[in-house]
């Protein structure tokens, strides 16, 4: 990785996805980061870094977004972690944790960006 890279990030919101925007301030990387719902942290720089809400369940706008931005690097943060809605939502932990996951795979093989 260059400090040119463009990176997006997934679950920005949450603790992985804050630190990692955290950690990239100190680079020239350019940075998308994306989350369900509203940004809960500031953004160092936001000439490199920007923020755009995300659904990755929505194969749709997991491709557009990632042919807009066409990052380098995609850093996979966002997930359903917690177990008990999990187990009383099987199917929204199953959309998010498999199906969104498959959809951020399907994008980065067709920008050949890594994964």
């Amino acid at each position: 990785m260059t400090d040119a890279s463009r990176i997006l990030i997934t679950g920005a919101n949450g603790l992985l996805g804050q630190y990692l925007v955290a950690a990239l301030s100190g680079t020239q990387t350019v940075v998308l980061a994306t989350a369900k719902g509203e940004r809960r942290f500031p953004l160092p720089d936001p000439e490199r870094f920007t923020y755009a809400e995300l659904d990755i369940t929505d194969r749709a706008s997991v491709l557009a977004l990632v042919n807009d931005f066409q990052p380098d690097i995609i850093i996979h943060g966002a997930a359903m972690t917690a177990p008990d809605p999990c187990e009383t939502n099987r199917e929204a932990c199953l959309a998010v944790n498999v199906g969104g996951t498959s959809n951020l795979a399907e994008a980065a093989r067709i920008q050949d960006a890594l994964l």
